[in-house]
């Protein structure tokens, strides 16, 4: 059976399920309508069609959120044609589909929403084969001549690519919240999928001397496996040792730690509200989601010269297919690169050369410590290599100072000691006697 996944879908699921009957009923003359759900069916006799799903969706026992995609691409087929689905032709199949393109903006959701219409089709009206046994592995002819290729003028940017110096602001901002610092450096890193992080627990974690490896047990798309933790390690590291229930084993190592649920589960919609608060505080006009962190660090990885078997591995994916979806980089990140390799730019100018994140070890305790940090966690000492020196020309400057300082003390108290002494008391007013009476003379 399916498990319910971190966006509560299947509460959503079976609220579709228990309440199919109210879809043949107008929005306008529904008792509590969901200003949300637009569609109704108009012809009573396709309602059959969405109970033969759900038996299709218990049998494969696929997930909520897939079978809720395909719930929302029938419910629109439904409320577009008056027909009985099975008697429609190609010709109504193309206003179903020139409906759904002024309705859906993506290219990406109209990709998927022709991807669920033709397994619709497979899966309702399935064509035969030579012994009259239905065959799900043939496209039926009404849906047949659809693609799902759409125009790429079409496309448009996502707008939630970060630049390193806008994702370290991002970092600095949660100084404060050793949590939101671990998951957002985890996330950027590992790759991981928002589910797949915030599901770990404290059992999952496991720390090292300068690594960790943070288990996926359980909800993973792929799979179970392991998040990478290297350069994220100082940051994870420090929210391990600060975990409120660090010492349960089946404690969430992402927690909510607000009033209402607390020491609950962190929910994405937490992480996002989060981030939204903080790029508005720093002034960041980017849509920043739990699924950005996943698309900048593949992005980030790419430009920085990692190859693509690399990528795959550390986001545990089946082929580099994904990277297509995920990989951000332009055309002009591509050039940038051609000069670094030529020589051209100047690889340590930080604007080219911010790319790969850099673990600050101290040079007198060798401890790791993260690329946000000025300071030594266990030793107090600054971790710039300019502002050691630094340190070191002051200190040598207060020295001189302490030393100048201490012999106009020494004099200070030598010329007291000779001013006090009487003898020296008299013959200073013997002296000003003489002055005296030199000027009245």
């Amino acid at each position: 059976m399916a498990e319910d996944d971190i966006y509560n879908n299947q509460r959503r699921y079976d609220a579709v399920k228990e309440n199919i009957e109210s879809i043949l009923v107008p929005l306008d003359k529904r008792s509590q309508p969901n200003h949300r759900d637009k569609y109704y069916c108009k012809n009573p006799k396709n309602l059959q069609y969405f109970k033969k799903l759900f038996i299709h969706f218990e049998a494969k026992d696929l997930s909520y959120i897939r079978r809720l995609r395909t719930i929302c691409c029938l419910k629109l087929i439904c409320h577009v044609t008056t027909k009985d689905l099975k008697e429609c032709e190609r010709e109504d199949i193309n206003e179903i589909v020139a409906y759904m393109h002024s309705r859906y903006k993506s290219p990406q959701s109209k990709t998927d929403f022709i991807k669920n219409l033709k397994k619709l089709w497979r899966v309702l009206f399935p064509e035969k084969d030579e012994r009259g046994r239905s065959d799900e592995t043939i496209v039926p002819y009404p849906v047949r001549h659809l693609s799902i290729k759409i125009d790429k003028s079409k496309e448009k940017l996502r707008n939630d690519r970060l630049t390193w110096e806008e994702f370290e602001k991002l970092l600095n901002y949660f100084n404060e919240d050793a949590r939101m610092q671990a998951y957002l450096f985890l996330a950027l890193e590992s790759l991981g999928r928002p589910q797949e992080i915030l599901y770990t627990k404290i059992k999952d974690v496991e720390i090292y001397d300068n690594y960790a490896k943070v288990f996926i047990s359980e909800h993973g798309k792929e799979g179970t496996g392991f998040l990478q933790c290297i350069d994220s390690y100082p940051y994870v590291s420090k929210w391990f040792d600060q975990h409120p229930l660090k010492y349960n084993q089946n404690a969430y190592f992402f927690l909510n730690q607000g009033r209402k649920g607390r020491y609950e589960q962190f929910k994405p919609k937490n992480v996002n509200l989060i981030i939204k608060k903080a790029c508005k505080k720093l002034e960041i006009a980017k849509n920043i989601t739990c699924y950005s962190l996943k698309r900048n660090g593949v992005t980030f990885r790419r430009l920085r010269g990692d190859s693509d078997v690399e990528i795959q591995h550390a986001a545990r994916w089946t082929s580099t297919k994904q990277l297509k979806t995920y990989d951000m980089s332009r055309q002009e990140d591509a050039f940038k690169m051609e000069l670094i390799k030529r020589g051209i730019i100047d690889t340590k100018d930080p604007k080219y050369n911010n790319l790969k994140p850099k673990i600050k070890t101290c040079l007198y305790c060798k401890k790791s410590n993260a690329l946000t940090s000025e300071f030594c966690i266990q030793c107090q000492r600054p971790l710039d290599r300019e502002k050691i020196l630094e340190k070191e020309k002051h200190f040598e400057y207060m020295q001189k100072e302490l030393e100048t300082i201490k012999n106009q003390q020494q004099n200070i108290e030598v010329l007291t000691k000779f001013f006090e002494n009487k003898e020296m008391q008299d013959l200073l007013k013997m002296f000003h006697k003489i002055q005296e009476l030199k000027q009245t003379a």
